[in-house]
């Protein structure tokens, strides 16, 4: 694995067409936390599959959980939730942006 989640381009472009999904159900109304799970689920259920049908045939669920691990940290410390915004309900990415702009 990379240092940073953006060294992988073909995955984060993957990654960032979820996100827009994820994206749209929130502004639907759909809570993000629900969201999140659903989002597990999938990543579980696809990563299972790439691990089940891997040419080597070494299933090892250590390695894509240490993987889930690091980004999730990495993007909790880009995300930089401050305490007082801890009960603010998830932003759509394109508010992230305007935001992260207006702060500038």
């Amino acid at each position: 694995m990379h240092d940073h989640p953006e060294d992988d381009t073909l995955s984060i472009q993957i990654a960032n067409q979820v996100v827009n999904i994820a994206n749209a159900r929130t502004q639907e109304g759909v809570d993000p936390r629900e969201v999140a799970q659903g989002l597990r689920h999938a990543a579980a259920n696809f990563s299972a599959f790439a691990e089940q049908n891997h040419p080597d045939g070494d299933v090892d669920p250590t390695k894509p959980v240490e993987e889930f691990i690091q980004f999730l940290e990495y993007y909790l410390d880009r995300h930089g939730t401050k305490p007082e915004d801890a009960d603010k309900p998830a932003a759509g990415l394109e508010e992230l942006i305007a935001q992260a702009k207006n702060e500038i």
